[in-house]
């Protein structure tokens, strides 16, 4: 991967953190996602989740495609966060969202049923 490339993906990271951290959330979870369990890696992604405030999921290395993400509860409810913008980037400032969501997944397909590409728990 191009220098560059690398550079702008660390820029981007380090910006959604110091945002994050202007918050002043007590409770920041930075979460990185690899997606191991294929034979061929799909991506990559890092989650900046201000508890109840805020939350900066940023992916990478993701074939071309649009890209939708997803949270969901234990009691299996599924909530649409979002598409991922074009540099991989959703942000969600909705507090009553965000507190009825503990995981957070990506699908290529508009439906939540889609398979998952990447997943985390918050």
């Amino acid at each position: 991967m191009a220098a560059a490339v690398l550079f702008q993906q660390h820029a981007r990271l380090v910006k959604a953190e110091h945002e994050l951290r202007e918050l002043g959330a007590r409770n920041l979870v930075i979460v990185d996602i690899y997606d191991d369990a294929r034979a061929v890696r799909v991506g990559a992604a890092r989650v900046f989740y201000a508890e109840g405030k805020s939350l900066l999921f940023y992916a990478y290395d993701l074939p071309a495609g649009p890209y939708y993400v997803w949270g969901s509860n234990k009691g299996g409810s599924r909530r649409n966060l979002g598409a991922l913008a074009r540099d991989g980037s959703l942000r969600i400032d909705d507090a009553k969202l965000l507190a009825d969501i503990d995981q957070v997944f990506v699908t290529s397909e508009p439906g939540p049923q889609g398979k998952k590409i990447l997943s985390a728990r918050l």
